[in-house]
């Protein structure tokens, strides 16, 4: 009997095998995966990347594309095989029976029709409505999923939206033609904290409303915390732990979802000095595998484990759990042992440079862009991307700088990294304001301050060797022989924990993690006094993410390195961070101590994104309010008057609609933009 089955479950899926014939062999993406979801039931599928969630999600709707298919099994909607289906059948199911939601709702929308004609010949192809009442009911399901305006947006395109006005049309669409089942893949990756929020609870009310059950496929940990009622986690295409959220989270039962949870940062209680790391890599899925797929990582592991293979048991209550060693990790670690393989001690401390005053300062800072005169407008705008901000780094600490997408973080790091012209104040860097340097002056200083990227792939020439990638830097400058450069790359990417094995691969031959860590290299190349990491673990699974995170930490210890991290994920900041900014279109509005500002925020908005973060705890999570942030963030071409916050702020005043709050220091070591902070 399949996990949690029930006399009539709405899907069930049966020992469903998915296999992607390649070139270099066979991956066996999914194997014997069985699982059961009964109507107005929320289930989530969590694993790393390459763990087979998406092609199994995939399979369920025979969407894969060559050269997967789906070697065998059942997928049974109410009964019905949908393996068996022929592709007309299928149709009718697909959106409208199974509505879908996936990550990047640009790919998912027709750039060149507008939202009211997408919606409404979705409805018309699968409920047979006239264009009137398509169009009505368009309207209606964009105000039930909080677009403002509904009668407006219909003749928008989708280019005209934010990114969460975006994935709520998806949601309309998906919801459109009143589907028994929604399969959500990774739908939130993309958002804002707050935008994020607002689409959870979103689909948690309509399940609650309408008894549609929903199987919700990602990566976030907190997420699941919020949103699921039962968890299927994946390792290497197969399901090792099946049960009720409240049991995952409070008595995890394999040891990969032991560790999983373990490397969680948290935005509540203590900060420990490290993150548990996961060490090694997942299996390479086109070999077969001996025994247990996560045995070579698993800190519990016993000889019988590389040799059989376990399966699906029930461990505790209902929770069930395919390993051998009962209890997994937890049956194993004592007081002494360390929780991960890797980097378990702090690299060696070296001298620290001594300074006697901040690293970095930032004074009235700001950048205005000019937008271009169009057909309907004699004169462009003024687009006030970074509106007078100063900010501090001090020698071997962190700065978090945080806020919702457009709000001015990546206009405030390009301008540090001069790669963009600040149009007034100051950017002193050691003494030296390198705001308006340019030539010799400009090149020398850009051994200072060095770049690690959100997508270090990007960032990378895929024909290039890691060895060249790394020695790029010293070569542009030109700095030492070519002996002195190999030594100097070899210990590099030592430093970063990597073996001088990988110099002589590609980019496209390296995990994820692996391609972070040379970035970090490479910046490091130049011996510079701070990096800026923009979103440097948003791309990367929790286990990973842990890993690069310690790094970072370890780095910024050994080296005295001073670090400005962007990010929009409130618990990394808060785990890596000395002091925090949180900018607001354009603005400081709260800046001080990690700690003080986690622990007691004191303006609106910083609050708005605390209360908006999931926190790994379903009981946490059940028993606190979820205080959402309404609508989107104003154009910085056209902000509101007064402050800019008082459009959204739910303690705004006629004050605040009229003048502008200016940064005052408190009574503690924060300083706060708001009326109302005291």
């Amino acid at each position: 009997m399949t996990p949690g089955t029930q006399m009539n479950p709405l899907l069930q899926v049966d020992q469903l095998r998915t296999y992607f014939h390649t070139r270099e062999g066979v991956v066996r993406a999914v194997n014997d995966v069985s699982f059961t979801l009964n109507s107005g039931e929320r289930m989530a599928v969590v694993g790393e990347s390459g763990s087979g969630k998406s092609a199994m999600a995939m399979s369920l709707l025979q969407l894969l594309s060559y050269p997967g298919s789906v070697e065998s099994g059942r997928v049974l909607l109410e009964g019905r095989d949908l393996l068996g289906m022929k592709e007309e059948e299928l149709n009718h199911v697909r959106g409208g029976e199974i509505g879908t939601v996936f990550q990047d709702p640009m790919t998912s929308l027709d750039p060149i029709m507008s939202i009211g004609d997408q919606l409404v010949s979705h409805m018309i192809r699968h409920l047979r409505l006239n264009p009137r009442q398509a169009r009505e009911r368009a309207a209606q399901l964009l105000t039930q999923v909080g677009i403002p305006d509904s009668e407006a947006r219909l003749r928008s395109y989708p280019y005209e939206l934010s990114g969460g006005m975006r994935q709520r049309v998806l949601i309309a669409m998906a919801l459109s033609c009143k589907p028994k089942l929604i399969l959500a893949d990774e739908p939130t990756t993309a958002l804002d904290v707050t935008i994020q929020a607002q689409i959870v609870e979103l689909l948690k009310d309509i399940s609650t409303e309408t008894g549609m059950a929903l199987l919700f496929i990602t990566h976030d940990l907190g997420l699941v915390a919020r949103f699921a009622q039962k968890v299927a986690v994946m390792y290497a295409g197969r399901i090792v732990e099946y049960g009720s959220v409240y049991d995952l989270f409070e008595r995890p039962q394999h040891p990969y979802t032991q560790s999983l949870l373990r490397t969680i940062p948290s935005i509540k209680g203590p900060r420990p000095k490290r993150l548990m790391q996961i060490g090694g890599f997942p299996p390479d899925m086109r070999q077969p595998i001996e025994g247990c797929a996560f045995a070579d990582r698993c800190l519990a592991a016993v000889p019988q484990c590389r040799l059989e293979a376990p399966e699906l048991e029930v461990k505790h209550g209902r929770q069930q759990a395919a390993c051998l060693v009962d209890g997994g990790i937890e049956a194993v670690i004592g007081q002494t042992m360390p929780l991960h393989r890797e980097g378990a001690e702090p690299l060696p401390q070296d001298e620290l440079r001594v300074e006697t005053r901040p690293v970095l300062e930032l004074q009235q800072l700001t950048r205005h862009f000019k937008t271009d005169a169009s057909l309907f407008k004699r004169e462009g705008r003024t687009v006030r991307a970074v509106d007078e901000i100063e900010l501090s780094l001090d020698p071997g600490q962190t700065l978090g700088l945080v806020g919702e997408s457009g709000c001015g973080k990546s206009t405030t790091a390009r301008m540090l990294l001069r790669l963009d012209t600040p149009t007034a104040g100051e950017i002193v860097v050691e003494g030296v304001d390198i705001a308006k340097l340019k030539g010799e002056a400009l090149k020398s200083f850009r051994r200072k301050v060095q770049m690690v990227f959100q997508d270090p792939y990007s960032s990378f020439n895929p024909k290039m060797k890691i060895r060249d990638i790394i020695m790029e830097p010293l070569q542009v400058m030109d700095i030492g022989t070519r002996e002195d450069r190999e030594l100097k790359v070899q210990d590099l990417i030592r430093t970063v924990g990597l073996d001088t094995v990988y110099l002589d691969r590609y980019p496209s031959q390296l995990s994820g993690g692996q391609r972070q860590r040379i970035g970090i290299a490479r910046a490091l190349a130049l011996d510079p006094s701070i990096i800026i990491a923009d979103e440097p673990t948003s791309a990367l699974d929790v286990s990973v993410r842990a890993q690069v995170i310690n790094l970072l930490a370890d780095l910024r210890e050994r080296l005295g390195i001073s670090i400005l991290f962007i990010s929009h994920d409130l618990s990394i900041v808060r785990h890596i961070s000395d002091k925090i900014a949180v900018m607001y279109l354009g603005k400081i509005v709260e800046y001080g101590s990690a700690d003080a500002i986690f622990e007691d925020p004191k303006h609106p908005y910083t609050q708005a994104l605390l209360y908006a973060a999931p926190v790994p705890d379903p009981v946490a999570e059940e028993k606190r309010t979820i205080r959402l942030i309404g609508g989107d963030l104003p154009s910085p071409s056209n902000p509101p008057p007064g402050c800019h916050f008082s459009t959204r702020c739910p303690m705004v005043t006629d004050r605040c609609k009229q003048d502008q709050p200016v940064l005052e220091q408190m009574a503690d070591t924060r300083k706060v933009a708001c009326f109302h902070a005291s």
